[in-house]
């Protein structure tokens, strides 16, 4: 057996197919087990981000909703005419949300339902790539982005052939440098990307300026709101001091905006918005000569369950403007007093002007000791570096009553633990989607998740 491999001391190991299936109800009773004890560690509300609602009872609706349609497939819309219903629809609310209205006459805003923010930017990158071959003759084009876009336009670049420009950001603002956007225009650049917000620092690129920019070259923008998308609306119509970001800015051109994350929609749901859709018809591919039969795909995937379009539109449906507008005053208000607990120690620092979500570093210690501290009284940040820094994301799970008062009384005591840690060394690090809880080193948890992933893709070995 590998060193690590998950459950393998409680339930029976699957090396091979079983010879002979095994009840139902024992089934069903060893992943409500594995799937109860995984809930407890998020319920607390002490876990940034991941569990964007929290709401078991919601979950157990669209669960309902998704279970209807799990079998279908969506590409036989003539079996399932409701799947474009849900589709078109998820498609209208989302480019409604972000002003898609005010596109100029003559446009005509369209949308694509993807699994996930990764395929929303894959898919916004190859429509762009397509468009510049097509109608700017570009072979090879290029693409300007904050170094803290997203790594998914970089894994995109990679996919899709584009080059890959990283404007830098201001030290203190965290915000791109737009006169180095600026000034590596070429003439082959297809697009500049800008976040709303960026999901290390939580703060929003100056999208007026970089609209500016697309206008006057006539290139693209992509605004990803992928983590934002489905809050920040709601929260400047609540009077925070969310700046414009959508498609009242002339300039822009496509919007991600993740519906699994703040849209509160099962996971593997996202929307790639259009401000037209002659853009769009980059990510359709057609093949008439295949034996098969004549085949058409409106985007990257192919097969997909209806039980995703089901179960995404249930619950925007189910939650409407009303409910939106609700949860977000509370995730707002928990993340300002969030916010002002780490800016009452002199020690603490704000990276940047954050909303929903934010990180904060400390030029005084070393800022894993404090994660150690935190990490021991049950709270989950995700580590960041260049600079080191910690991210709370906050979600519906933290505006539980007496989180925020936990997480100040615990940050109190992190700071003066950092100040005089146990050890030399902290025992986490900055790694994307988790850190570890033991003794052992951050590079030897990436390498013992890298190892752990290589396992799952590789089988079970024999013991």
């Amino acid at each position: 057996m590998a060193a690590y491999y998950p459950y393998a001391q409680r339930y029976p190991v699957n090396r091979r197919m079983p010879e002979k299936g095994r009840p139902r109800d024992e089934i069903l009773a060893e992943l409500r087990e594995m799937a109860t004890q995984e809930d407890d560690f998020w319920q607390t509300g002490q876990c940034s981000g991941t569990m964007y609602c929290g709401d078991m009872e919601h979950y157990a609706f669209m669960t309902e909703a998704f279970g209807m349609y799990s079998h279908v497939n969506v590409l036989q819309r003539d079996m399932c005419p409701s799947a474009t219903r849900f589709e078109g629809e998820i498609i209208a609310m989302t480019l409604d949300m972000l002003h898609g209205s005010e596109a100029p006459e003559g446009a005509s805003p369209c949308g694509s339902v993807t699994s996930g923010g990764t395929e929303s930017i894959l898919s916004a990158i190859l429509a762009y790539r397509e468009h510049a071959r097509e109608h700017r003759g570009i072979d090879r084009p290029q693409m300007i982005l904050p170094e803290t876009a997203h790594v998914a336009f970089e894994k995109g670049g990679h996919l899709f052939g584009l080059d890959v420009v990283k404007a830098p950001v201001d030290p203190e603002t965290t915000l791109v440098d737009v006169d180095f956007v600026k000034d590596h225009i070429t003439d082959r650049t297809a697009l500049l990307v800008g976040s709303a917000c960026n999901y290390g620092y939580g703060t929003i690129d100056p999208i007026g300026e970089l609209s500016d920019l697309a206008v006057e070259h006539g290139i693209g923008l992509h605004v990803d709101g992928c983590l934002g998308g489905w809050i920040l609306p709601w929260g400047e119509e609540l009077g925070f001091d969310v700046p414009v970001f959508d498609f009242r800015h002339p300039g822009v051109s496509t919007i991600s905006a993740d519906t699994h994350k703040y849209g509160y929609g099962p996971k593997g749901s996202s929307v790639l918005c259009f401000r037209d859709k002659e853009l769009r018809q980059g990510l359709y591919f057609v093949q008439q000569q295949w034996s098969g039969g004549k085949y058409m795909s409106p985007g990257i995937a192919g097969s997909r369950s209806g039980g995703i379009l089901a179960a995404t539109w249930a619950s925007l449906v189910s939650l409407g403007r009303e409910g939106y507008l609700r949860y977000a005053k509370k995730i707002f208000e928990t993340s300002y007093a969030m916010q002002d607990a780490v800016t009452s120690h002199a020690e603490l620092k704000l990276m940047g002007k954050p909303y929903f979500c934010f990180s904060f570093r400390s030029n005084e210690f070393d800022i894993y000791h404090l994660n150690d501290f935190m990490r021991e009284h049950g709270w989950r940040f995700n580590g960041q570096q260049h600079p080191n820094a910690l991210h709370m994301c906050v979600t519906r799970p933290q505006t539980q009553p007496g989180v925020v008062d936990a997480f100040t009384r615990d940050l109190a005591g992190g700071v003066e633990y950092a100040k005089h840690p146990a050890q030399e060394k902290a025992k986490t690090g900055a790694v994307y989607g988790g850190l570890p809880k033991g003794d052992t080193a951050a590079l030897q948890f990436v390498e013992g998740v890298m190892t752990q992933m290589l396992d799952a893709h590789q089988g079970v070995p024999e013991d």
